[in-house]
């Protein structure tokens, strides 16, 4: 058994953790939940190494213990599988699997032989079936996320810790894993299973712990004795709270906007979204909300041009068809806004001017041939004022600054390019609160400046905040839509996790 008592953890006078008990038993799957700011990534850290608490106890089997990391943790039979991937892409599929405890040939080789040998029926175990010479960086995200599985088994440990496991894997994966954490429930492993996917928890706990502000509001309750409305209860605290929707925004300066609406006429992709119309308006902030692969993220990409659609029509304001690849969607005035920020969304190592400028003057070429220094420095200080971006100058490289602020420099690079559509993919992720709150303001800005804003979210605290009305999709269709007076955290959870729009009535 594995236990801490009065756990306690502040951040720069915030309590993330305030008194927490928590007790991990040998053969069961015990679901830790809560909502986003819940204190539940604090507490998986201290579990596992990657934080120490202020005060507090954890005893492993009945012994003290304190982790000063995470391999030391994985040495004591302890080990997660974290939500943020941390493979090496540029190495093979086997070396990602025994990264730091390669088995040696003669003492100096690899033996990539016995690597295969210790890593085959594991795999197989839980259904990946990729070729192990094969870099990690060119599979699918949900086969990385299964090597990372891979890896954590492979150690063989008394106690996992599996944080949003399934967040990037289609349903046969999600089936299979769940299967292999039944699996390693019967073989007496002690596995924390940590989701915002309640129907999985569901399926697979055999206990319930919900946190809720740092601190424990149910404690290990035999999952039996609760349902998914009752939990989203116990997440959130009382059900009707509604939050309090941005408005009165000023709109930016010389911001272009649309003119006419964005229409998505019985567009589907087979497999993965059932034919779905829309019709968003300039001025408009539209929420699409599901879970993972529930078709939410088809329609920004089907807009975007990075999925093309098995049926159906798109037309853009003004016009415009469905641009049939990213460069021409850009061209076509649709900026998107990436939840991957570092990977996807800024060129960390070029300067803050150079990235706002990256769209205005790369795809869309209009700056002139040679783009001149002294525009791009007015340019991006302009956007620097406009954004509250803080930093020295607009010279620093993007990646010196904090998360909230690449974000803004993000936003800015897209509304320097003029955009009458803007797609935002959970914009303010990895951000602080005080970051969000700025982001929420821009959001509100685009809208006051008659852009078309269509926007998904992890944060559905967030989304009931900026959107006008929400979408929601389940199982590969939109199955309703919830208007403003509709709208609070409570009820876009139990509708995402349920299929249902009418229980957030």
């Amino acid at each position: 058994m594995y236990t801490v008592k009065d756990l306690h953890k502040s951040y720069g006078g915030v309590k993330a953790l305030d008194g927490v008990d928590f007790e991990i038993h040998q053969g069961e799957v015990h679901a830790l939940l809560g909502a986003n700011g819940a204190g539940k990534s604090t507490l998986i850290k201290v579990l596992v190494g990657g934080t120490r608490p202020d005060r507090g106890v954890l005893e492993l089997e009945g012994e003290p213990v304190t982790f000063h990391n995470s391999r030391v943790a994985a040495d004591h039979g302890v080990a997660i599988v974290s939500q943020e991937l941390t493979l090496f892409p540029h190495l093979d599929v086997l070396q990602n699997l025994f990264l730091g405890r390669e088995p040696l040939a003669a003492g100096v080789a690899l033996d990539r032989r016995a690597m295969r040998r210790q890593a085959q029926p594991v795999l197989e175990s839980i259904g990946l079936d990729v070729d192990l010479n094969r870099g990690v960086g060119t599979l699918r995200l949900g086969e990385q996320q299964l090597v990372e599985v891979g890896r954590a088994l492979l150690n063989d440990p008394k106690i996992l810790v599996l944080d949003e496991p399934t967040s990037a894997l289609q349903q046969a994966e999600t089936e299979r894993l769940l299967g292999v954490v039944r699996g390693l429930r019967d073989r007496g492993v002690a596995v924390v299973y940590v989701s915002h996917y309640l129907e999985d928890v569901f399926a697979v706990a055999d206990r319930i712990t919900v946190l809720r502000s740092g601190e424990v509001v149910v404690a290990r309750r035999p999952r039996e004795e609760m349902t998914i409305q009752d939990t989203v209860v116990e997440m959130l605290g009382e059900a009707g709270a509604r939050e309090k929707h941005i408005t009165d925004a000023t709109p930016f300066e010389e911001a272009a906007g649309a003119s006419e609406p964005l229409v998505l006429d019985g567009v589907a992709v087979d497999g993965l979204l059932e034919p779905f119309d829309l019709t968003a308006e300039p001025g408009e902030v539209v929420g699409l909300a599901g879970l993972e692969g529930s078709g939410a993220h088809c329609v920004l990409d089907l807009i975007f041009g990075r999925l093309r659609p098995s049926r159906g029509s798109v037309s853009l304001p003004g016009g415009g068809r469905r641009p049939r690849t990213m460069n021409a969607a850009v061209a076509a005035g649709i900026a998107y806004v990436p939840a991957d920020r570092k990977r996807l969304g800024l060129m960390l190592d070029s300067s803050i001017a150079d990235n706002v400028s990256s769209v205005k003057g790369g795809p869309l070429r209009r700056m002139g041939i040679v783009m001149r220094r002294r525009q791009m420095r007015r340019r991006a200080e302009h956007w620097r004022d406009e954004l509250k971006i803080v930093t020295a100058s607009t010279a620093l490289p993007a990646g010196s600054l904090s998360g909230g602020n690449q974000q803004k420099v993000v936003f800015a690079k897209w509304l320097e390019a003029e955009p009458s559509v803007v797609l935002l993919d959970d914009p303010s992720r990895g951000v602080d609160m005080g970051a969000k709150e700025d982001m929420h303001a821009i959001i509100a800005q685009m809208a006051a400046s008659k852009k078309v804003v269509l926007y998904t979210s992890s944060d559905l605290e967030e989304m009931a905040k900026v959107c006008d009305r929400v979408i929601v999709f389940f199982a590969g269709r939109a199955v309703g839509e919830l208007s403003l007076d509709e709208l609070s955290e409570h009820g876009l959870l139990e509708a995402i996790n349920v299929g249902d729009v009418s229980v957030a009535g």
